[in-house]
């Protein structure tokens, strides 16, 4: 690899505190405590798995979905389905999805930032939502 003549490797799109934990992970196979993280730890998890999905980390990938769950609120539901959309986290989305139906607060997320976000992105699941939802 030509990498491996170099001084330096720049790795793009990962900032330096998520590439920090990244490397922890490969090493140990856990993820730090939250407490330990930088900023945010929603926030943290969400950068973690946009990196767990470009370099094909699955089981990084299931736990930071699992976090991400963990963290799951009116609030932060429409964000974490955009997360499970772009990240391909097929468990994520529907745990997601369900959580409008069962908790009945679709009318709630409906005026969040991250749902506008989330339909700009994919205006296809508002078909899906719609579907769960008057079910």
């Amino acid at each position: 690899m030509a990498e491996a003549k170099m001084s330096r490797i720049t790795l793009e799109e990962i900032e330096p505190a998520v590439f920090k934990v990244l490397l922890r992970f490969m090493y140990t196979d856990m993820l730090p405590p939250d407490d330990e993280l930088a900023g945010s730890p929603v926030e943290m998890y969400q950068h973690l798995l946009a990196a767990a999905d470009r370099y094909a980390m699955e089981r990084l990938k299931l736990m930071c979905a699992d976090k991400l769950w963990e963290n799951v609120s009116v609030d932060a539901v429409a964000a974490t389905l955009y997360c499970a959309k772009t990240y391909n986290c097929r468990e994520l989305k529907d745990k997601c999805i369900a959580f409008f139906v069962e908790e009945k607060i679709f009318k709630k997320v409906v005026l969040t930032d991250g749902y506008v976000q989330l339909v700009q992105k994919f205006p296809s699941i508002m078909a899906e939502l719609r579907e769960k939802v008057g079910a």
